[in-house]
């Protein structure tokens, strides 16, 4: 989770890319497209970050490790900051991450972020 929130802040698209499993689902935060591509990935995350890199504050968090499955959770609270170059635009979202061991290391599965209402 800390690297996904530098990647990010870092404007480093394949990074982020990387951190992700093949099949990985991603709900984003800024649009209504559920991706489970890389290339839909990329497509999100090019427009995620077009407008200037944003950074990224947790609030909140609680972690959850299967038993089972060899699962991570994590859930909670985060804030982007976006430079925008209409002003600076402040987003408030839950978040929920799942993670899997795989050769490489753990990569994100599954990614739900929703502003805040």
């Amino acid at each position: 989770m800390i690297r996904w929130t530098e990647e990010v802040a870092a404007g480093r698209l394949d990074a982020i890319l990387q951190l992700y499993a093949p099949d990985a689902i991603l709900v984003p935060t800024l649009s209504n497209e559920i991706v489970d591509t890389e290339d839909g990935r990329r497509r999100y995350f090019e427009f995620f970050l077009s407008d200037g890199h944003p950074t990224c504050t947790v609030k909140s968090e609680q972690c959850r490790t299967g038993q089972k499955l060899g699962t991570i959770t994590i859930g909670g609270i985060y804030s982007f900051r976006f430079p925008r170059s209409t002003g600076e635009e402040i987003v408030p979202a839950r978040f929920l991450f799942t993670f899997e061991e795989f050769n490489a290391g753990w990569l994100i599965t599954g990614h739900h972020s929703s502003r805040c209402v």
